[in-house]
């Protein structure tokens, strides 16, 4: 679940070349631009802690305990300043602990602050009127105008040293769905 979500778009007619006729009404007139904006500020993330049945509730037929997925003992906050906060060290993986023998890890779920996400996507349009109330319209779009990392949520199981804390890839929050990078498209369409 995201704690903060904010969307929303703009379309810009420039008031140009209004009464102008001819060549200049065909270069200066029906110039528009428009964009859309998502930012997200990150998902409220749950530890885990992966390791034999601490609590002696899981069953099994062998004399070995049981393997199971659990919240850790929490034992300070997690989260980093923003300044501390790397992509190989999102969170201090030191404020968790696995859970005694005998009971459940103390952790609350959601204690870890994921990264924020955010692009921009732009357009740029042209409209040249044509005889009659035919219009043709070029127009390049963007998406991630910026170019900006959207990145994924770190890993959280406090068993495997090699991905706690650490924030493996690019790709930010599905509901972007512009994450990758910057990209240019162009067309060409006749209305009427």
């Amino acid at each position: 679940m995201f704690k903060t979500e904010i969307r929303g778009n703009f379309i810009y007619e420039f008031p140009l070349g209004k009464g102008a006729r001819g060549l200049k009404r065909a270069l200066l007139y029906g110039w528009e631009l428009s964009g859309i904006y998502s930012l997200y500020s990150g998902q409220f993330l749950t530890p885990q802690w992966t390791g034999p049945d601490p609590t002696g509730t899981a069953y099994t037929s062998s004399r070995t305990p049981a393997q199971v997925t659990i919240r850790p003992d929490h034992l300070h906050d997690a989260n980093l300043p923003s300044a501390q906060r790397s992509t190989s060290r999102w969170f201090d993986v030191g404020a968790f602990a696995p859970p005694p023998a005998g009971r459940f890890g103390t952790s609350a779920r959601g204690v870890i602050k994921g990264p924020s996400s955010w692009a921009v996507n732009a357009g740029l349009a042209k409209q040249f009127d044509l005889r009659g109330r035919a219009r043709l319209r070029w127009e390049i779009t963007s998406t991630n105008f910026f170019n900006h990392p959207n990145w994924n949520n770190p890993g959280t199981n406090i068993s495997s040293l090699a991905t706690a804390g650490v924030i493996t890839g690019a790709g930010g929050e599905q509901a972007l769905d512009t994450t990758g990078p910057r990209s240019f498209r162009t067309g060409l369409r006749l209305e009427w």
